[in-house]
């Protein structure tokens, strides 16, 4: 090829770059975790720095960067191996949560129980707590459990994030951190995640959970500020700002199915 063709080409793989940028891949993958063939979703992004593991209702998810190698993946999957199998095998047992959005019906709320008071009214209102232990629901159709969850899903979210934004305040002062900036995570299977910009994310479904649950979790994400691992070092922050870490964990993960199935 002469030069100008030679030139030709290299002129031409920028341009085509930038019109057709790829920022995440995702490829089918399989391994031998302990005597089992786990088949697993390997998605690599851009923007991620760590290896990441996720597992719900459709199996095992590895977040990698883009450039992590194979071998580094590998590594990491088998040295989460325990975790990996013990969470496939909790789906795997997992009874979905029947939760209806009819008045009458009990939904959880920091722990405790509240009974869904749903109003017909044309004139929509936000949710309310009418006492301790009743959510008031306004909705055109009382008939409609879609309208129904709605209502009751916003008024999660506003409450979740008064009381998360909250407790990280009065965490992030313990810890004689700067208190990060908080956002609501939709995640279907991630309770909360600090990136690299020191930004904190925290399911909102969490505030179902007793307080003591959602304090734990605060700290969790608070201490990756220091630590972005799960080292010793990242463990003993969170015993010392958080003595009671195990039994909050160990309740994550007997509960924790249910309350994302919400």
């Amino acid at each position: 090829m002469d030069r100008a063709g030679s030139r030709a080409n290299r002129q031409r793989a920028p341009l085509i770059a930038d019109l057709f940028p790829v920022n995440a891949v995702e490829q089918p993958q399989s391994t031998i975790l302990g005597d089992r063939d786990v088949a697993f979703i390997l998605k690599r992004t851009r923007r991620r720095r760590t290896i990441a593991f996720s597992v719900d209702g459709n199996g095992l998810v590895v977040s990698a960067p883009w450039n992590a190698s194979e071998s580094r993946i590998k590594r990491s999957v088998l040295e989460a191996a325990d975790w990996i199998l013990e969470k496939l095998d909790e789906w795997a047992d997992h009874q979905p949560r029947q939760q209806h959005w009819i008045d009458g019906e009990q939904i959880v709320f920091l722990g405790r129980n509240l009974t869904l008071k749903v109003v017909a009214d044309a004139v929509l209102m936000p949710a309310v707590l009418c006492d301790e232990s009743s959510l008031k629901v306004t909705v055109a159709d009382p008939e409609s459990e879609v309208r129904i969850r709605e209502a009751a899903i916003q008024w999660y979210r506003r409450h979740a994030a008064r009381n998360f934004s909250e407790r990280i305040a009065h965490y992030a002062s313990a810890m004689k951190l700067p208190a990060p900036k908080m956002f609501l995570s939709n995640a279907g299977t991630q309770w909360g995640s600090c990136n690299v910009k020191g930004q904190i994310r925290l399911n909102w479904r969490l505030i179902q959970a007793p307080q003591e649950i959602v304090d734990y979790v605060v700290v969790h994400e608070l201490a990756h500020l220091t630590e972005m691992n799960h080292s010793k070092r990242f463990w003993k922050i969170v015993q010392r700002h958080f003595p009671g870490h195990m039994d909050a964990r160990k309740h994550l993960n007997e509960h924790g199915h249910w309350y994302l199935d919400i």
